[in-house]
């Protein structure tokens, strides 16, 4: 390698200029924008942890937390902001990298661009150098550190709020790269909630935000990251996936393959390993008859990623929106999965069907393939294969979540004037983007 890798991230953040995004992609950052905010508008009742921290935060000042618009100091703003993007579990996602982006790199980029006065022009730039640095470090271990125990939101997020936050703050290209390089020591995260069934998954995204924000005012402040930060023989990918060769992908294709188009949107407040299982479960629901039996076969990474194979009752509504078996039986006999379907799990009802819904693991799959087979006890029998594939969003599968999710959001929030903020002039203050997903 002729240049270190987080010399080559810092260049990439440093030089990018919106002029420099194809159309497309910045009509899908846009898109991200809008329902990585509007899934948080819908995200309080899920949240509450988050609003009792920030209600004890004082003296803060210069952005504001959704929803309840407390001010507080951008780092806590990226916090809190964090865990109500990922409340849900329904923000975006980067399968290669199995990385919500959104909720690590949004809600640092609009904390400092609403405390320096920024416009939307310069968060949707932002917002793309986060995505694009991201995934390219996250895409070529996460399979690794996932098996490792640690959870790629955690661990990558951190990069993509580190990249946006650097770039808003105008530092040059040796000032990226030592945010980039400081990132890479504040990573953390494990997949444990999952098992235990605790409510760490939320606060991890919202870390990720505060850290990769801090990690660039360091860098602004004058602190150095280290050289070999990524691929040294101590560095982050011998640390997490215990190969620092991983390294030596890091970068490539940045400017041109443009990661931002794989990302992938939710439609259920469910993991997204289940969102297509969930989906056909939804269209083959039935009132005639009980469910007999159900089989969801999944690769054997998904199957047994933690928290896919748990069982109700659920203390935790994070476990029950991770439960294979419980949300396709709950998606098979009532058309879905909603935000309260996760606090129902102890129903006898809903434990028994769920009873009748089984996993098991194909190795002969792709990622996001599956297989559904469901039998009903008046003897139809049915069986689906999903292909895999995920269809990037435009605005009218936007506008269908929005009109979901209306019903769910904050009193007095408009999603309409959420539209109109992201989809309008990119001169716009960064502000008023904030505003639109705060109740009066």
């Amino acid at each position: 390698m002729s240049q270190s890798r987080t010399a080559a991230l810092g260049a990439f953040v440093a030089e990018l200029k919106i002029d420099d995004i194809p159309d497309d992609v910045m009509e899908t950052a846009r898109i991200a924008l809008t329902h990585n905010l509007s899934v948080a508008a819908a995200g309080d009742r899920l949240a509450e942890v988050a609003a009792r921290w920030a209600s004890h935060r004082r003296g803060g000042r210069g952005a504001r937390a959704f929803v309840s618009g407390r001010e507080l100091a951008p780092p806590d703003a990226a916090f809190v902001n964090g865990w109500l993007i990922h409340a849900r579990a329904q923000d975006d996602t980067y399968f290669p990298g199995l990385t919500h982006v959104g909720a690590a790199t949004t809600p640092a980029v609009l904390a400092l661009a609403e405390a320096e006065g920024l416009a939307l022009r310069e968060v949707l730039t932002a917002i793309v150098a986060g995505y694009e640095v991201a995934a390219t470090v996250s895409r070529v271990a996460a399979a690794s550190t996932t098996a490792h125990g640690f959870r790629g939101s955690g661990i990558y997020g951190v990069f993509g709020a580190a990249a946006g936050s650097a770039l808003l703050l105008g530092l040059d290209a040796a000032g990226c790269a030592h945010a980039v390089g400081i990132a890479a020591s504040m990573a953390a995260g494990t997949n444990q909630t999952w098992v235990d069934g605790s409510n760490e998954w939320q606060m991890q995204l919202g870390a990720a935000s505060r850290s990769g924000m801090e990690a660039a005012l360091l860098a602004y402040s004058g602190a150095t990251g280290s050289t070999g930060a990524l691929e040294g023989s101590s560095g982050f990918f011998n640390a997490f996936a215990r190969d620092s060769a991983l390294a030596e992908e890091v970068g490539e294709g940045l400017g041109s393959r443009w990661a931002t188009r794989e990302v992938s949107f939710k439609a259920h407040p469910v993991c997204a390993i289940l969102q297509a299982p969930v989906t056909a479960a939804a269209a083959l629901a039935c009132t005639r008859a009980e469910i007999s039996a159900a089989t969801l076969t999944l690769t054997p990474a998904e199957a047994q990623y933690p928290g896919t194979d748990g069982v109700p009752p659920f203390e935790d509504a994070g476990a029950a929106l991770m439960s294979a078996p419980y949300c396709v039986a709950t998606a098979l006999t009532r058309g879905g999965v909603t935000v309260d379907d996760l606090f129902r799990s102890a129903e006898p009802e809903r434990i028994d069907t769920t009873r009748r819904v089984r996993v098991v693991a194909d190795p002969h799959l792709a990622p996001r393939q599956f297989v559904l087979e469901v039998t009903w006890t008046d003897g139809r029998w049915v069986r689906l294969v999903g292909d895999g594939s995920t269809a990037a969003w435009g605005r009218d599968d936007l506008s269908a979540s929005l009109s979901r999710l209306q019903q769910e959001v904050a009193d007095g929030i408009d999603l309409t004037v959420l539209v109109e903020c992201v989809f309008g002039s990119l001169d716009a203050p960064a502000a008023d983007l904030v505003g639109a997903v705060v109740a009066p």
